[in-house]
């Protein structure tokens, strides 16, 4: 397989303010991943990919919320900017994969990159104790990162009796020099005031649901749904919540490989690692603006935060 680089990635920071600069269409070529992924057939490329699933699950699933205070009635409009990022393991960065027919021993297997690996793992065959002259070696990593990001900006508008809605979309080009190739992340939700029939609730108290898409590239399309319960209490400026959410991921790939001995067809459909998730979260409402920042703690663990305004 081919050698690929692996820059690393940008900062958190650096890719929210990419993403908010460069959120219009632009012309593109094939990425750096969308070639890695060509090379691979239907069993082989389940491992090197699936750390992406795992970790956009887990980002595109965050970040929805700040509070559970919701309003019974009145006209509520804000603008959050929203960064999220989750955790690159060391289980993340390598997989286990086949060793090709003819290699010894037959059924053989080594451990080598995934997306998120360094140099992928060269493998000498031998025979007997003597060098058969067959080698393998599997493909880089693209992304080199311990924190995998994604900034989107996000609408939320109330109140219906106790009800809220939000969207969030963004269309990023290509980052890190064309590793990494363009996304549209799209999102709406609703979320419920659940205190409202608790007469003098001492917490705020909510419930929603949120669906999302993500496209990234031309091989890469992928949606989530979360379920969720949220609780917040407000001290002055100072906002503590929390909430817990049951969530489901699917990422599916779609492309003809460029192997000329792989079957060229290759459509498969990966599960997202989380599906269930604790947040924790701590925020500043400073009249018409908002800082908020929380943490998630399932299979993958996340950070998300931001800034927002409204009224």
């Amino acid at each position: 397989m081919n050698t690929l680089r692996h820059p690393t990635l940008s900062s958190l920071v650096t890719l929210l303010v990419v993403s908010l600069l460069f959120s219009a269409s632009v012309a593109r070529s094939e990425s750096d991943l969308e070639k890695a992924l060509r090379q691979y057939n239907f069993e082989s490329v389940k491992g090197y990919v699936q750390p992406v699933g795992d970790l956009f699950g887990t980002n595109i699933n965050s970040g929805f919320y700040h509070s559970a205070a919701i309003p019974k009635s009145g006209f509520h409009l804000a603008i959050d900017i929203v960064a999220m990022g989750a955790m690159v393991g060391d289980d993340q960065k390598v997989y286990e994969v086949k060793l090709p027919a003819g290699f010894n021993p037959l059924g053989g297997s080594l451990k080598t990159a995934t997306v998120f690996g360094g140099k992928g793992t060269l493998f000498e065959d031998y025979e007997n104790g003597q060098p058969t002259g067959l080698k393998f070696r599997g493909s880089d990593g693209i992304i080199n990162t311990s924190l995998f990001p994604l900034a989107v900006p996000q609408l939320t508008i109330g109140y219906v009796y106790g009800t809220e809605a939000t969207v969030r979309f963004i269309t990023t080009p290509e980052i890190s020099g064309g590793k990494f190739p363009k996304t549209t992340l799209f999102g709406v939700g609703a979320r419920h005031s659940v205190s409202q029939y608790i007469p003098d609730s001492p917490i705020d108290l909510a419930v929603g649901v949120f669906y999302s898409t993500f496209k990234a590239g031309d091989i890469i399309d992928a949606n989530s749904i979360a379920f969720g319960a949220q609780a917040s209490k407000k001290f002055s400026v100072l906002v503590l919540y929390g909430g817990l959410q049951s969530e489901k991921s699917r990422m599916n790939l779609k492309y003809n490989s460029s192997d000329p001995l792989l079957p060229p067809a290759v459509d498969i459909t990966l599960d997202g690692a989380n599906t269930f998730r604790g947040t924790v979260g701590v925020g500043l409402a400073l009249g018409v603006f908002n800082i908020f920042a929380d943490a998630n703690f399932g299979t993958i663990t996340g950070f998300s935060g931001g800034i927002g305004f409204g009224f």
